[in-house]
């Protein structure tokens, strides 16, 4: 695919959101989405000795596991998991083994997931990949039938006898609908999906059932692995808990191989000590070290990763666009967080865009990163500097309830032999001076 030559055309292909690896015409593939511009993460060492990184785990375990698998892909927001799960599910060996499904939610749905919806939206998608298949089947129809009358009917949404398969595609995009728009309609899903939720376990049961039988007479793969993206967006602490917490089970009890994101907030507690081991950690690309005594990033970066991020931009943009400083610039202060990388490079286009400048340059990214600084600086308040700085001093966390800030991207878990935290390298100097402020007023 070309590079952009001009600043312009940089803004569009450095757009951040994930790549599409399951595009079957790449070439007509959104801009910013193509495959083509994916560059590997550096490989984890140990000295000359490779490890094997989340995304290689994952694909072990699928391959050697049973149905009842269920691993959760965890990771900083905008570490890559969308990219790096939309690769796996083109891996050759997952495509040889299962039928696979991605099963992402829209942005509107983030703020009100719960478990029940997580449940009827799985099945719905498992329905809509494999409806023709399921025209001779029977089993899911009866069932069908149970969620009609107990759930569809009560809510005011008809399914109706004869061509089942046609009402129930009209059901789901109704029900759908209803849930995107309607608080009543949610509350009185939720209150169902309480009492009623083994009826969605039970269909889910069927569906993957009659499928697999449908696939066991066809060629290809006869087993089905499900890949659940965008639940780690969910961010609220109640809807977490919900669904990560009260709930957990109803996502461990489909009767079929699933991966699921985890938002990094989200810690299982001790009694879920046998979950903990079904999680893989995707990391920011380690750019800075551990520096308590310091607010410069500079003063705590790390530079052997540093080609990873000029490929990334060689990738995409011509070279000359961009000089060698803006992208050392912008990794730092994104602390290797792939989406701010991106999302600063791109302020920085649009600052020497609007300086009339034909090449992204340091003065023009410093201004840019002053202003992404302002920008963060209106949403924080006393007790968050208070977490933040803590954050900073210690690398740890104050408490269980600091882990929001990393849902919120104000906080990174960063690794390197052990798991360690910091304030995102762009609010380092925010901090310095509100300590400043606060040595003033004492």
């Amino acid at each position: 695919m070309p590079r952009a030559t001009t600043l312009e055309q940089a803004r569009k292909v450095l757009d951040p959101r994930p790549l599409d690896f399951r595009e079957t015409n790449p070439q007509g593939a959104k801009v910013a989405s193509n495959p083509e511009f994916y560059t590997p993460p550096p490989p984890r060492r140990e000295g000359d000795f490779k490890l094997p990184g989340p995304i290689e785990r994952l694909r072990q375990r699928l391959l050697s596991g049973t149905r009842d698998t269920k691993l959760f892909l965890s990771g900083h927001v905008g570490s890559g998991k969308s990219t790096e799960l939309s690769r796996l599910a083109v891996d050759q060996k997952i495509e040889e083994r299962f039928s696979v499904l991605m099963l992402r939610f829209e942005e509107q749905e983030w703020a009100t997931l719960d478990s029940s919806q997580v449940l009827f939206r799985l099945a719905g998608a498992l329905f809509e990949s494999h409806k023709d298949r399921l025209a001779e089947q029977k089993r899911w129809k009866k069932v069908v039938a149970d969620l009609n009358e107990r759930i569809f009917q009560p809510m005011g949404i008809q399914g109706k006898e004869g061509a089942l398969s046609l009402e129930f595609d009209l059901v789901v995009v109704k029900l759908k609908q209803e849930l995107k728009l309607s608080e009543k309609a949610r509350r009185q899903f939720r209150a169902f999906g309480e009492t009623q939720q083994s009826l969605l376990q039970d269909f889910l049961a069927a569906l993957v059932d009659d499928i697999e039988n449908a696939l066991s007479v066809t060629e290809g793969p006869n087993e089905l692995l499900v890949m659940v993206d965008d639940l780690d967006k969910v961010r609220g602490a109640d809807a977490q808990k919900e669904i990560f917490d009260t709930n957990l089970n109803a996502l461990l009890a489909p009767p079929l191989r699933v991966v699921y994101t985890l938002p990094t907030g989200v810690p299982f507690g001790e009694s879920r000590a046998d979950i903990r081991h079904n999680v893989e950690h995707l990391f920011p690309i380690r750019v800075l070290g551990r520096a308590p005594g310091t607010f410069r990033p500079e003063d705590a970066f790390l530079e052997e990763r540093m080609g990873f991020f000029h490929e990334l931009v060689r990738h995409r943009v011509d070279p000359n666009l961009i000089e060698p400083d803006v992208v050392q610039l912008a990794a730092m202060y994104s602390g290797g967080v792939l989406r701010d990388f991106f999302r600063m490079l791109r302020e920085g286009v649009q600052m020497a865009t609007y300086n009339d400048q034909p090449v992204l340059d340091t003065i023009a990214m410093t201004y840019a990163l002053n202003d992404a600084r302002l920008k963060e600086s209106v949403g924080l308040y006393g007790p968050d500097y208070e977490a933040l700085a803590h954050a900073h001093r210690t690398n740890e966390l104050r408490s269980a309830e600091d882990r929001r800030y990393l849902d919120l991207s104000r906080i990174i878990e960063s690794y390197n032999g052990s798991a360690w935290f910091d304030a995102h390298p762009l609010l380092w100097k925010l901090l310095e001076e509100h300590q400043k402020t606060d040595v003033h007023h004492a």
